[in-house]
C-alpha cells in the first residue's frame, strides 16, 4: 500500500496571499487540519508545507503553502491533486480503502476465478464503484461496498459481483 493518498485538487485561488482552495475528496474536514504537508501527486518529490487551514465555501478547504505567497505562486497549482500521508486518515482497521488500494490490481470472484485487472473507481451517488477491466474487454462495474468487496490477498482483490435479475447463475462470476 502507498504511504500517501489523494485527499483533494487545487480549483482555484484564494485572495492575494497565495492561497489555494482545494476540493476535498475524503469525508471528515477534521482530518484536513492536522496534515502537516502534502505531494502533489504529478511529482511525488515536490512537497509542500502547509502553512495554515480553514474551511472554504461549499464545502471546500483553503491551504495557504509555505512559500507559495502569492496569486500568481497559487494559480500554478491550479488543477493539481494533492497527496497527504495515509495516517491522517482512516485506514483498513476502519475498514476504509483508497483508490491507491485498488489501482492496477487484479480482481477475482470468491472462488478465484479471474474477473480482470482494476482500472478506475468513481462516485455514483451513495458509494463509490470499481472499474475491472475483463480478459474479453468488457468492463465490469462493482459497487465498493461491504458486501461486493470481501477483502485483498497480497496483489489481488476478492470481490462477490452483484448477480442481476434474468443473469445466467450458469454464467455468473
Amino acid at each position: 500500500m502507498s504511504s500517501r493518498v489523494a485527499v483533494g485538487e487545487a480549483v482555484k485561488i484564494q485572495g492575494v496571499r497565495g492561497e489555494v482552495r482545494v476540493h476535498p475528496w475524503m469525508e471528515g474536514l477534521e482530518a484536513y487540519c492536522r496534515i502537516p504537508d502534502v505531494c502533489l501527486k504529478s511529482d511525488p518529490d515536490r512537497c509542500l508545507e502547509i502553512d495554515f487551514f480553514k474551511r472554504g465555501g461549499k464545502g471546500s478547504i483553503v491551504w495557504k503553502f509555505k512559500g507559495i505567497d502569492s496569486p500568481e505562486a497559487a494559480e500554478k497549482l491550479r488543477g493539481a491533486i494533492f497527496l497527504a500521508g495515509r495516517e491522517y486518515f482512516p485506514g483498513p482497521e476502519d475498514g476504509v480503502y483508497y483508490w491507491e488500494d485498488f489501482e492496477g490490481l487484479v480482481a477475482v470472484n470468491e472462488s478465484g476465478r479471474l474477473l480482470g485487472r482494476i482500472v478506475d473507481m468513481f462516485g455514483a451517488g451513495g458509494n463509490d464503484v470499481i472499474v475491472v477491466s475483463t480478459p474479453n474487454g468488457d468492463e465490469l462495474l462493482i459497487p465498493a461496498i461491504r458486501e461486493a468487496v470481501l477483502r485483498c490477498e497480497e496483489d489481488r482483490w476478492v470481490f462477490r459481483p452483484p448477480k442481476f435479475v434474468g443473469e445466467d447463475p450458469l454464467n455468473a462470476f
